[in-house]
């Protein structure tokens, strides 16, 4: 009875706003997972390159069910150079971006990666011939000067932190664009496949130079990590499907909000006034370059791509 009532007042919000409560959630989640990620690099002294790792070894453990159950034949592609490619500019962005998190607050490297979707515009304006009209360079110009208001170069100096968390959006952007241009000939289950199964060993290459062994508290926390990042990519997808991207997509700023709440109370960290001011304004900037997308093509999310496939340092 319990259950069914919360299910019938969930049912009497509108859908618009359930996909932008679940965004919130959604921004919770990936918050936790990333002071999550701070902690067991920052305080527990594990190497981010080793985090990284477990975080791809224990996506592996979630996706092998999946995978068995599609059957061998999802792994056939005329494109393995494509698909290895991807993964290593994927692993690149999560390597950069867990060393990131352990050199600098959680809240401030959330604030510079909200300008990815800048570099995914740009790079589909190159390499997929994408039209550029006056509103998506509005966006790109807005978001590019929030961009500017947080890292401010020449008033402060530029942390190898920032420039850490730049190199993963862009690496991460380009991966994206690869799986544009896959999805022409390929579906999300092989694409997925792929890059689920070939970042773990490649991140197990990198790691296996500042290996230590985890103690059992330690991989209790990157369990947590595995755990936050897969439900916070569930309730993403399920709130695109409810909601245009363009009517959730200013949520995303709550994962700032998020990050700076976490922070504060388990590091006394908490992001500077400009640093709001900034974030703010790239908000709006991929605001609008969301609302250009979402009239020019429609968004279609595939339920198992959005389990295992990482956005930046997801």
């Amino acid at each position: 009875m319990l259950v069914s009532g919360l299910n019938a007042r969930l049912e009497a919000i509108p859908k618009g706003l359930r996909g932008v409560l679940l965004v919130v959630i959604a921004s919770a989640f990936f918050a936790t997972m990333h002071n999550t990620i701070r902690h067991v690099t920052h305080v527990e002294g594990i190497h981010p390159f080793e985090v990284a790792f477990f975080r791809n070894f224990l996506g592996l453990l979630v996706f092998i069910p999946i995978f068995l159950r599609m059957g061998f034949g999802v792994l056939r592609t005329p494109k393995i150079h494509w698909h290895v490619g991807r993964a290593f500019l994927n692993s690149a962005a999560m390597l950069s971006w867990f060393t990131a998190l352990s050199l600098m607050p959680v809240a401030d490297a959330t604030a510079v990666s909200l300008i990815g979707p800048v570099f995914v515009a740009l790079l589909a304006m190159f390499f997929l011939k994408e039209h550029v009209g006056p509103v998506r360079w509005l966006g790109i110009a807005l978001a590019i000067v929030g961009g500017l208001i947080v890292v401010r170069p020449g008033f402060t100096e530029v942390s190898s932190g920032v420039w850490l968390v730049l190199f993963s959006a862009v690496a991460v952007s380009n991966s994206k664009i690869v799986a544009k241009m896959l999805t022409r000939t390929e579906g999300p289950a092989t694409i997925v496949a792929y890059l689920t199964l070939l970042m773990t060993p490649i991140t197990l290459i990198p790691a296996l130079f500042v290996w230590q062994t985890p103690t059992l508290g330690q991989l209790g926390w990157m369990a947590l990590i595995g755990v936050c990042g897969t439900t916070g990519h569930l309730l993403l997808v399920q709130a695109y499907r409810m909601a245009d991207i363009s009517l959730v997509e200013p949520a995303m700023f709550t994962r700032m909000v998020w990050a700076a709440i976490i922070g504060y109370v388990v590091f006394l960290e908490f992001p500077e006034f400009w640093t709001w001011i900034g974030a703010g304004v790239i908000v709006v900037g991929t605001t609008l370059l969301a609302r250009r997308e979402t009239r020019s093509e429609p968004r279609v999310v595939s339920p198992v791509s959005s389990t295992v496939n990482p956005t930046v340092g997801d």
